[in-house]
């Protein structure tokens, strides 16, 4: 029966394109959702944040400290035995409240029996919006130096 679930997550995760002009649900079974200010509080306290947006928009900016493990390659590592802590804090996010990649990634995670699953149903953008903790692509990769040699 629990497989039955496991596919029912991979069919949503794997048509989230099509879903992403609807609004995320407030309510996921098993997950809190939890707003910007929330989520600070979490970040303060050492949630582990998860980014489950693609990985080139990972790079150009994201939360503090937040891991990239995309909905569609990485995120299925979380069922892996032995990946994380089943009692770890993990603060699951996407873009924003219009994009269903965190809320599926939320609810899959809770599925897998993660036990303190929280949806940052806001998103990357609203945190970017309140200036709090950010890494931005200027800050992780110094732009290449170009120098001249003489002949």
């Amino acid at each position: 029966m629990k497989w039955i679930s496991y596919v029912a997550g991979i069919i949503l995760a794997l048509s989230s394109p099509f879903l992403s002009a609807q609004e995320a649900p407030v309510n996921i079974k098993d997950v809190v959702t939890v707003n910007t200010h929330q989520a600070k509080r979490l970040h303060e306290l050492g949630a582990l944040f998860i980014d489950v947006r693609p990985l080139d928009q990972w790079r150009w900016g994201r939360v503090d400290g937040a891991h990239n493990l995309d909905l569609k390659s990485g995120f299925r590592q979380l069922f892996m035995p032995g990946t994380l802590d089943k009692n770890t804090p993990i603060v699951i996010y996407g873009n924003s409240t219009y994009h269903m990649r965190g809320a599926i990634a939320s609810y899959l995670a809770a599925l897998w029996g993660y036990k303190r699953v929280f949806f940052f149903r806001d998103g990357y953008y609203s945190w970017l919006a309140l200036d709090f903790p950010v890494t931005l692509k200027s800050d992780s990769e110094p732009e290449e130096v170009v120098t001249m040699r003489p002949e």
